[in-house]
């Protein structure tokens, strides 16, 4: 078996590191001003959108791990292909941010974000079946992947058209991860002060 506070330890910094050189795919311009920064915004989208994405994978490979008792050699094997996919994104999102308007650019850049969240999503269901556990915030987590999934299909078959507008799909779907993770912790966070009250009521009846 696999020490998981290893795993953990390894998988964090590489995430971190990946995250991290995503910013060197923007250039420092020759010359000063504002219209010389904008015209990098192409690369400044991806590399939003690509920032995002990775943390979005952390968070999900986080409530994942977090309840797992055993890590065995396959699960260890899987998330080195994960973290194989996460370190390729700083790759395609400069590949892309330079020609957003290229197919196959395109479509390279989606097919790692869906392999990203493939292998997530296999890794996660190894770990249940393996301790016979529920993953952390299963049920956002499970939204998540829907709409992952289907952004990424949507944004795939767009590619094949237009281009860029697998860009804004991409963009928007991972706008709606944020929010159902927002919306998720503002439903927990609302029965945690219930509960509170309801304790501090009890409390002082007691007395």
């Amino acid at each position: 078996m696999i020490n998981k506070d290893r795993l953990l330890a390894i998988t964090d910094g590489i995430v971190a590191i990946a995250a991290t050189i995503m910013v060197l795919q923007l250039t420092i311009p020759e010359k000063a001003g504002f219209a010389a920064v904008a015209a990098q915004w192409p690369v400044m989208l991806a590399y939003i959108i690509s920032f995002l994405q990775i943390f979005l994978a952390w968070h999900e490979h986080h409530d994942s791990v977090a309840p797992a008792e055993w890590i065995n050699h396959r699960i260890f094997l899987v998330n080195c292909a994960w973290l194989f996919f996460i370190t390729l994104l700083p790759f395609v999102t400069a590949i892309v941010g330079r020609s957003p308007d290229d197919r196959a650019s395109m479509l390279l850049y989606i097919g790692v974000l869906f392999l990203v969240q493939l292998v997530i999503s296999i890794e996660s269901r190894m770990i249940v079946n393996l301790n016979n556990c529920t993953i952390v915030d299963a049920p956002v987590i499970r939204q998540i992947r829907i709409i992952s999934f289907a952004g990424y299909a949507a944004a795939a078959v767009c590619a094949l058209i237009h281009p860029f507008s697998s860009f804004i799909i991409i963009l928007i779907l991972t706008a709606a991860e944020i929010i159902v993770m927002c919306r998720y912790d503002g439903r927990v966070t609302a029965k945690i002060k219930k509960r509170r009250a309801e304790q501090k009521t009890e409390n002082n009846q007691a007395e």
